[in-house]
This record gives C-alpha cells, sequence and structure tokens, in this order.
C-alpha cells in the first residue's frame, strides 16, 4: 500500500506553525511524522506511549488514537490519519499528548490539520466518533481480569487445618510457621538436649510419619499440611530476547569500488552499549563483492561478513544477521572488498543494533514439570529465547555460553536454535 509522510517538528513550549495538509477519505495511507522537542532538545519517550486527539470539523466527530514510537532518544513518533480522520473536509483540531503507567504527563498545544476535498464524490464516509485507545484500554483490563481470576483459581483455597487455626493469607501461615520454629520447636529442641536419654531425645524428635503435637516431626507435618493448601505451585516464565536500539548508516549513495581483494574502509561503527547482535545491510554488484566487520574484540578478533555470491549487473541489497558471544567493543571497523578479479561496488551500508533483555510472561507453568512448547528433537524442547540457567535439566551437546542479565545467569546459544530440557 502506497504510503506518505507529512514531517512536523513541534516543541511542547511552543505552538505549531506548519501548514499540514490531506486529502478527505484517503484510506488509511497518511501518517504524522512527529518529532517532540522541549526547549530545542528532543524529548526522550523511552518507557512512554504517545496518544492523539482530533476535533472533527464542524463538531462532526472525534478521534482518539495511540501512536507509535520509531525513536524513543529523538522524541519521534508517528500517527495514522485514519478513513475517520479524513472522512470531513475542513480543519481538524489536534493534539498530541504523552503518557506513561496509563497517566498523562505532558501535551502539546493545540495545532491544525487541513483536510482539502476529494474531487471523487463516491468515496466519501460518514464521520463518526473513533476511540481506537479506548478499545485497546479495555482489551488491556480484560487480560488483566482474566489473569487474576486463573492466579486466585491456581492459588487455591485455605484447608481444614488452616481454618481451625484461623489461618487466612498465605503470610499469616508463613508468620504462623515462623513463630513455632522461634518458640514451640526450640523449646522442644531443649528439652531433647537436656534429656539424658538418646532414646528419649529420638522419640521427642519423632519420625517423617508422625502426625501428632508431642513430636517435632509431628508439630512440622501439621504446619506443611497447612501450608501446601496455600502456597501456589505454579511459577511465571522469564527469558531474553533481543531487543532493537538503534540502526547505524555507515555508508549511503556513495560509491565505493574495490578491485582483486583490495581493501576499502568504510567507517568505524561504534555499537551501543550491550550490542550482542547486529543485522548487516549492504547494496552491492558487481564480481564477488563482501563488507566486513573487523577489529579487536576483547583477546581476538571480529570477523564476520555479508558477501555476493555471484558477479551481480545492477545492485542487489543483502542482509544478514550476525550474533556475538558476548558485547561488542566500543569501535568496529567497516571494510569493502572485491573478488579475485574483476571490480565490485558498494553504495550502500547500514547497521540494525540488538541487546538482550528479560522478558516475564504472565503465563503461569505447573512446578515439577517440563515445559512443553516449540519444536521437539529427540525428547528436547527448542528454545530460540535464552531460558535462565537454573531450569536447564539437561540438553544435548554442550550448553552454549552463560549470559547474565539483571545478575541472573542464562543459557544462550548464538546464531541458532538449542535443544534444552526445562524444568519449573
Amino acid at each position: 500500500m502506497a504510503k506518505t509522510y507529512n514531517r512536523l517538528e513541534i516543541d511542547v513550549n511552543k505552538k505549531p506553525t506548519d501548514i499540514i495538509t490531506a486529502v478527505q477519505a484517503d484510506s488509511n495511507s497518511r501518517y504524522l511524522d512527529v518529532s517532540l522537542f522541549n526547549n530545542g532538545v528532543p524529548l526522550d519517550l523511552t518507557g512512554h506511549e504517545v496518544k492523539i486527539f482530533m476535533a472533527k470539523p464542524e463538531e462532526s466527530g472525534e478521534i482518539w488514537n495511540d501512536g507509535v514510537i520509531t525513536n524513543a532518544k529523538e522524541g519521534r513518533c508517528e500517527f495514522l490519519m485514519t478513513t475517520e480522520a479524513l472522512a470531513r473536509m475542513g480543519h481538524l483540531q489536534t493534539q498530541i499528548s504523552i503518557w506513561k503507567d496509563n497517566t498523562e504527563i505532558l501535551s502539546t498545544q493545540v495545532f491544525e490539520i487541513y483536510v482539502t476535498k476529494t474531487l471523487l464524490g463516491n468515496s466519501s464516509v460518514e464521520s463518526s466518533n473513533e476511540y481506537g485507545t479506548l478499545v485497546v484500554l479495555f482489551q488491556n483490563l480484560y487480560e488483566a481480569y482474566a489473569l487474576m481470576t486463573d492466579m486466585v483459581s491456581s492459588f487455591g483455597k485455605k484447608g481444614a487445618v488452616a481454618d481451625a487455626r484461623n489461618i487466612v493469607t498465605f503470610w499469616q501461615g508463613v508468620e504462623y510457621l515462623a513463630k513455632y520454629m522461634d518458640t514451640d520447636l526450640k523449646g522442644l529442641l531443649e528439652k531433647a538436649i537436656a534429656n539424658s536419654s538418646v532414646q528419649g531425645v529420638l522419640d521427642l524428635i519423632g519420625t517423617s510419619g508422625d502426625s501428632g503435637n508431642t513430636t517435632v516431626m509431628g508439630k512440622e507435618n501439621k504446619m506443611l499440611n497447612a501450608l501446601s493448601n496455600m502456597i501456589p505451585l505454579y511459577r511465571a516464565d522469564d527469558y531474553l530476547e533481543y531487543e532493537y536500539i538503534d540502526t547505524f548508516i555507515i555508508l549511503n549513495n556513495s560509491e565505493i569500488s574495490s578491485t582483486k581483494s583490495a581493501e576499502k574502509t568504510l567507517g568505524i561503527f561504534q555499537p551501543p552499549e550491550g550490542c550482542v547482535k547486529v543485522v548487516l545491510t549492504a547494496n552491492i554488484k558487481g564480481y564477488y563483492g563482501s563488507v566486513y566487520l573487523g577489529g579487536l574484540y576483547g583477546m581476538y578478533n571480529v570477523s564476520a561478513s555479508i558477501s555476493s555470491s555471484k558477479d551481480l549487473t545492477e545492485y542487489q541489497e543483502l542482509t544478514k544477521e550476525i550474533e556475538f558471544a558476548d558485547t561488542l567493543p566500543s569501535s568496529v571497523k567497516i571494510t569493502f572488498t572485491g573478488g579475485t578479479s574483476g571490480t565490485a561496488y558498494c553504495n550502500n551500508v547500514t547497521i540494525k543494533a540488538y541487546r538482550l533483555k528479560r522478558v516475564v510472561t504472565t503465563e503461569l507453568h505447573q512446578a515439577n514439570t517440563i515445559k512443553n512448547y516449540g519444536s521437539v528433537a529427540s525428547g528436547y524442547y527448542k528454545f530460540k529465547q535464552c531460558p535462565r540457567l537454573d531450569r536447564v535439566f539437561t540438553s544435548t551437546g554442550d550448553n552454549g555460553q552463560t549470559f547474565e542479565v539483571d545478575h541472573i545467569p542464562y543459557v544462550r546459544n548464538v546464531a541458532g536454535n538449542k535443544d534444552f530440557k526445562v524444568f519449573y
């Protein structure tokens, strides 16, 4: 679908003066590309949301929708001009707001978008209200309600023993057990130690099958039985996945050529903090051209490349994902070389950088079981993500690298899936 973008720079402390136009009845093809500033400094939108509110011409309805943050550090975001927004000719009164944790924290001053008349008479749309943000909010509330219902069901209800001791909450049960350990258990042990008879000591300690109140084991078994009706036997999952950081332009519409393996330096890539993966894209033509990432990397060199597999008569875009066993160094040299004969050309090179981030799911998994999703290979389960090391029971082959995030070790297999048995 054809798309067009209206570029707009807005300072939240100033009234926008740019003239913005759109055409009536255009269908989901026009976007506002907005950069937000605060007294000339880009607003950092990291961890925030953006929304747009529009009042239609002649009080014909309202629009309230979510936007998409395209570059959080630079304060850049975009908004779709929906069919409803362009239903009526005239001036759209528009305001952009910034939200965090479902609370509005900042708004721009009101500006106008002029919707011009279309010549296609049969393309008119009956104007009505559109509240996309509320639809998303109601969906989130529904999912939260479903999760809470599931958690209450999994937690269970207290049993007869807990009821007899007037234990209502989980933490009351824990405090009851702690009090018992500090008083009753301590007294029984002191009594046992004071008893000169070895058999007397054993009698007071009891056995694992005791259920009465006269031995240590009997009292503990009663407490464990009470708590078993209250402690949830389910655990949430957490793992690592890749998080996009930024795109870096190394070469932009500037042709570089190389002959017979002659190395040409394209630039220096300075990876952002925590970068462990890049997606390298290059336009190459000619005889077997290659773009290389190279440089001092710890005690060894980075050696990764993207190459054409044949003599190309026209420019072809080549893309390659490259994962690294550890975070990249502060500087990596980017070079271009040709094949063993002829001439190779390159005119565009970009690098997308990624780091690892921890994801905690809302899905609960029953304790003492194996997680059962993903493809199966010889009885083991494949994880594209990086599972927690303390949950990996066995694996085929080695365990890959150990990578820590938030001081928690995860098993990470670079450049492919790894077969794991993961216990909960």
